[in-house]
């Protein structure tokens, strides 16, 4: 009897897997396989007999992927601290973990999904409410209503909305910008300007469409008609076309009594006065008290008020 033994020889199969590179790629790692030889014991149906050996082969898989944040995406906010004006609010941010999300027995991301950051808001100003202004000076509309004796004078002053100014929606000041008085003026008594019972008629110092008439001791301002002057010599208003005599021409007013001023300063010391009548000055300086000068306002005041005495 002959005795056949055929050996044969049994690989393992390496299959090539492609892997799409668009959602993944592959990484290669060391691993053993095994091949297998089988040996056939002829044809007297002997069992059949089998031997293994590991053989080191290279192997592939899916690479693992680590996780990413993605970005920072609103998603809450605190009402502001102000209604109007700088305020701050308090915002919310999350992430997640999705850029690229862990794959493959990759890593988690590290850190919070959430953060909050203040801002600004409501950068709009709030309203100004408007503010007076002081009151200016009182400023007189007209001059006084007469030369001596006591006359009235109406004055005014204004006040402006500008303390703040009203702004961004606020409210406009309240009450009036303007207000009105009338006080007495020139109370010095007329004397022998304006006897009493006695009808005398006074020019002007400086306006020669205006005129003083003397009633019970007041010299009583009065208005020439339109197109007309007054004429000392004729004690009349006159056509402007006709000429006043030259001897009855006022001489110019001492322009420190112009402007209806009763007393001026003595130019030459300051601790004396002049009187005015009808824009001049009349008679002698008289002196202000001890350690007094007269001030250009029209009154004796401490020298340290009045300048350059």
């Amino acid at each position: 009897m002959k005795l056949s033994i055929h050996l044969v020889l049994v690989c393992c199969l390496v299959v090539a897997v492609k892997f799409d590179e668009t959602s993944a790629s592959t990484c290669s790692y060391s691993c053993y396989t095994q091949q297998k030889y089988t040996i056939t014991c002829g044809w007297l149906n002997w069992s059949r007999c089998s031997k293994y050996r590991s053989v080191l082969s290279t192997c592939y898989k899916i690479c693992p992927v680590n996780g990413g944040w993605s970005d920072y995406v609103e998603t809450g906010r605190t009402a502001c601290s102000a209604t109007c004006g700088p305020g701050i609010q308090v915002r919310t941010l999350s992430r997640t973990c999705t850029n690229p999300s862990p794959a493959h027995g990759g890593l988690t991301c590290q850190g919070d999904s959430t953060t909050t950051e203040e801002v600004d808001c409501n950068t709009r100003p709030c309203p100004v409410n408007g503010g007076w202004s002081d009151w200016s000076e009182w400023e007189e509309y007209d001059e006084c209503s007469a030369l001596c004796g006591t006359g009235e004078m109406d004055q005014w002053r204004s006040r402006t909305c500008n303390n703040p100014a009203p702004d961004f929606g606020g409210a406009d000041c309240s009450g009036v910008s303007l207000e009105n008085r009338t006080i007495d003026c020139n109370t010095d008594d007329c004397g022998d300007r304006c006897p009493l019972n006695v009808v005398k008629y006074l020019e002007h110092p400086n306006n020669n469409k205006r005129f003083y008439q003397c009633d019970n001791g007041v010299a009583k301002l009065q208005n020439c008609p339109p197109t007309t002057i007054w004429s000392q010599a004729d004690l009349n208003c006159v056509s402007e076309n006709v000429p006043i005599p030259p001897e009855h021409v006022p001489a110019p007013p001492d322009d420190e009594c112009s402007n209806g001023k009763h007393l001026t300063p003595d130019p030459t010391d300051c601790t004396k006065f002049y009187k005015c009548d009808s824009g001049r000055r009349v008679g002698e300086a008289f002196p202000c008290g001890p350690n007094l000068a007269f001030n250009p306002n029209g009154y004796c005041d401490h020298k340290y008020n009045v300048p350059n005495c």
